[in-house]
């Protein structure tokens, strides 16, 4: 007997059927821009510009299109609510010497991210780039004042980079992603579906867009995190992840490194959340210069490894899931866009801070380890 086919499980429609269909870009063209794309990398629309056949604010306008008919597609698993939701969020982007894709990335953003949500931010932390990362955001943030401006004076780490984004976030969801540009925000939709049966929702790269390599090196470090500490997720590092703002506070941030992201699921098992793995593409860098292979990098990650083992016996985090909703409210977040610069003492006294109260909080529910 005939039935229904499975759902596709990554519903993004491609960026060329909405340049044919929106600004009438011909075949040709279209498989002309694909190629330099495969020879040279970069991003479909960003090329289409440089070869003229499409004006900045169409390539906007694309991605509009692009971003409503996912919200559409993924409406039924909102159901009784609707896109846009309600329920603010912040966007954090951590980033170093990036001055070549953010300002993209940050356009795709803004243009993406209303048909999905009434209320958003975008946090910035620029963690000492040599480059002119900063003052392309800061161009942004002066013409979009949802988007906020954060400087390491120096490089930290990306690590530090991630938990300076994500303390200064004031929405009651905070995702964290990349600004490289290699994961799309289109697939945002499917995070916020699944939040509402899960604490905290991550995604994994379907077809992941790194040499091999890179890929070996991803696969012997998640199962080495999952012998040393039990974090059984199938893409620890997949930079797509969505957070209710409550499981953020009650976490800590000490790994200034690539050690972050084991250090946060660690959080989340250990401390009883529920998790729920989502497919997210994932696309080749279109420009700049991947870190995570350098050998300091790596070697930094080993040292701090070790200090994960503490979060073994770690008493469960108290949260509270926030309430998606479709009602129009008043908007709840900042909405002037501000720059701050960020000194090592600073970040080094932020982190005691913080520590010392989640550490009480923990004495306070009857934890009783050190």
């Amino acid at each position: 007997m005939w039935s229904l086919p499975q759902p596709i499980p990554l519903e993004v429609p491609r960026f060329g059927q909405f340049a044919r269909q929106y600004a009438a870009i011909g075949s040709r063209h279209i498989l002309e821009c694909l190629s330099i794309q495969r020879a040279q990398g970069g991003r479909i629309g960003q090329i289409m510009v440089g070869q003229g056949l499409l004006k900045p604010q169409q390539v906007a306008g694309i991605l509009r299109s692009q971003a409503h008919w996912a919200a559409r597609m993924r409406s039924h698993d909102v159901a009784p609510l609707k896109f846009p939701l309600a329920t603010p969020l912040s966007l954090c982007l951590p980033c170093f010497n990036e001055a070549e894709v953010i300002e993209d990335v940050l356009g795709g953003a803004c243009a993406v991210l209303p048909e999905f949500l009434q209320e958003f931010e975008i946090v910035v932390v620029d963690d000492g780039s040599s480059d002119d990362t900063s003052a392309v955001v800061r161009r942004a943030a002066a013409l979009d004042d949802r988007i906020r401006l954060i400087r390491h004076e120096r490089n930290q780490g990306y690590g530090a980079a991630v938990g300076t984004a994500l303390r200064a976030a004031e929405g009651e969801w905070i995702c964290f992603t990349d600004g490289d540009g290699q994961f799309n925000m289109l697939d945002l939709p499917q995070l916020l579906a699944e939040a509402r049966q899960a604490d905290v929702v991550i995604g994994y790269r379907h077809h992941r867009a790194d040499n091999r390599m890179r890929s070996l090196n991803a696969y012997a470090w998640k199962t080495l995190v999952r012998y040393m500490l039990g974090v059984q997720v199938r893409d620890l590092d997949c930079a797509f992840k969505l957070f209710p703002r409550t499981a953020i506070d009650a976490m800590q941030f000490t790994s200034a490194g690539a050690c972050i992201s084991a250090e946060i699921m660690t959080q989340c098992d250990r401390g009883g959340l529920t998790i729920q793995e989502v497919p997210v593409n994932h696309f080749p860098r279109s420009a700049g210069k991947a870190t995570g292979a350098n050998l300091r990098v790596i070697a930094k990650a080993f040292r701090e490894l070790p200090t994960l083992w503490r979060y073994r016996r770690m008493p469960p985090l108290q949260i509270k899931t926030p309430t998606a909703s479709s009602d129009m409210s008043a908007s709840r977040l900042p909405r002037a866009g501000f720059e701050r610069t960020l000194h090592p003492e600073q970040l080094h006294e932020q982190s005691l801070e913080h520590s010392s109260r989640v550490q009480l909080a923990g004495h306070a529910h009857g934890d009783g380890s050190p």
